[in-house]
């Protein structure tokens, strides 16, 4: 059984358990039944995102890093602490996108490491409120880019990818630098950090696949084009 029919089955049967049971009703809640599609647990859907671990039993204290392509966060602690609130943006929806490396390191009364947990979480707009579309490929908006990008990507756009491990992205400046991204996930966010970096401007190539299947590799080409004005003298 592949994945997707797994998770409609597991519906089915949700569906079921309710419609037979005693009648109570409890306040809707948003459960992610399906781990393995990463694209919906990692995405941020508040301003405020609760975190939470077990602390390890050896552990005197933790710090938790987050490290994202716009900013970043660490918070310490001195004892023992199962949650936190991080506050990602202000407002009521992100300014900008972006993907953040989650990382929580406990240390012993020596401060020498006992154990470290990591996670992604992505912040994207289209979680909150209207959506920016694109109609076709004719459109030139979509093949601009600007600041750092979250390139989404998932197993589940083809048939042909339903059993994928695992992903790659590869991005290719065009004549320069190239970019492999070896993702140990098949459905997820890559961030592409942009501003205040090496890439610098013109075309880029990009190529998603899905190693160890036989989906074909989906493309695209974006540029960026340098900001302010731009002069031509002929």
């Amino acid at each position: 059984m592949n994945r997707t029919s797994a998770a409609a089955v597991l519906i089915a049967v949700t569906m079921m358990l309710g419609a037979g049971g005693a009648g109570a009703v409890s306040e809707p809640a948003q459960i992610f039944f399906a781990p393995q599609m990463n694209r919906l647990w990692t995405t941020v859907f508040t301003n405020e995102v609760p975190l939470r671990w077990t602390w390890v039993t050896n552990a005197a204290s933790a710090r938790l890093d987050i490290v994202g392509m716009n900013r970043t966060f660490t918070s310490t602690f001195d004892v023992v602490t199962s949650n936190y609130l991080w506050t990602a943006f202000t407002g009521t929806s992100p300014a900008e996108e972006d993907t953040y490396d989650l990382t929580l390191t406990f240390y012993n009364s020596s401060q020498t490491v006992v154990n470290v947990l990591t996670s992604r979480l992505a912040v994207v707009k289209s979680a909150f409120g209207s959506v920016q579309v694109d109609p076709g490929p004719s459109d030139t908006t979509w093949k601009k880019v600007k600041d750092n990008v979250v390139i989404p990507y998932d197993f589940d756009w083809a048939a042909a990818s339903a059993n994928a491990l695992t992903s790659q992205l590869v991005i290719a400046k065009t004549g320069k630098t190239t970019q492999t991204n070896m993702v140990a996930d098949a459905s997820g966010y890559v961030g592409w950090k942009l501003k205040n970096s090496l890439w610098g401007y013109g075309t880029f190539n990009l190529e998603l696949t899905f190693p160890g299947t036989a989906a074909t590799a989906s493309t695209a080409e974006l540029i960026r084009n340098p900001e302010g004005t731009m002069i031509s003298f002929m």
